[in-house]
């Protein structure tokens, strides 16, 4: 996406009363090497599936074939039960793709009211970061300058007993200094509690 399209899609997203200090787009490979490790995960996953897909055929094929009973015959559509970890040992394997084609439909934003994550393109998503959502403010730069913000939230999320704060994070960014400025002087205007 160039940055024309990017600014128009920020633009039209714009509320009455607010101005458009920064639009960016994500840097697809930036997000494709993130998951990369979530794909590493994935590939033993997919293979012991095809591989209890593969003996569990084997297996009732073998039975079936010995005996001529109904209830024989009966698990041979035993081994379709593996099909669906199979899915989604080759969705975690396909990870980087989806981050990829996911960040290349991205678009980032710095308004004087909120940051935007614009993410789509004919069905947009947009999650809006207003001064009071937000917490704090971390960057990584590269040496060309380019790099990540990571905004943490004043949202929670409960997974067993333990709770942690939702984090937001503006991958590829390519002058992520300057933005990472507008960023936290939009997070100083936040209203004393």
């Amino acid at each position: 996406m160039n940055p024309g399209d990017a600014q128009l899609r920020a633009q039209s997203e714009l509320q009455s009363g607010e101005s458009l200090y920064w639009t960016g787009t994500a840097d697809p490979r930036r997000a494709a090497i993130a998951a990369l490790p979530a794909s590493i995960f994935g590939i033993p996953f997919a293979a012991f599936a095809l591989f209890w897909i593969s003996q569990a055929y084997h297996a009732t094929s073998a039975m079936s074939k010995s005996s001529n009973n109904a209830f024989a015959k009966g698990f041979a559509v035993f081994p379709i039960f593996g099909v669906p970890f199979l899915l989604v040992g080759l969705g975690v394997i396909l990870a980087p793709l989806w981050a990829f084609l996911k960040g290349g439909n991205t678009v980032y934003a710095v308004t004087n009211e909120r940051v935007m994550i614009i993410t789509g393109s004919s069905n947009r998503s947009v999650k809006s970061l207003t001064p009071a959502d937000i917490v704090s403010i971390d960057h990584r730069e590269r040496p060309d300058g380019s790099g990540d913000i990571v905004i943490t939230t004043n949202a929670v999320t409960r997974t067993n007993n333990m709770t942690s704060q939702v984090k937001v994070a503006l991958c590829g960014i390519p002058n992520v200094k300057q933005v990472v400025q507008q960023v936290i002087q939009l997070h100083t205007q936040r209203p004393a509690a």
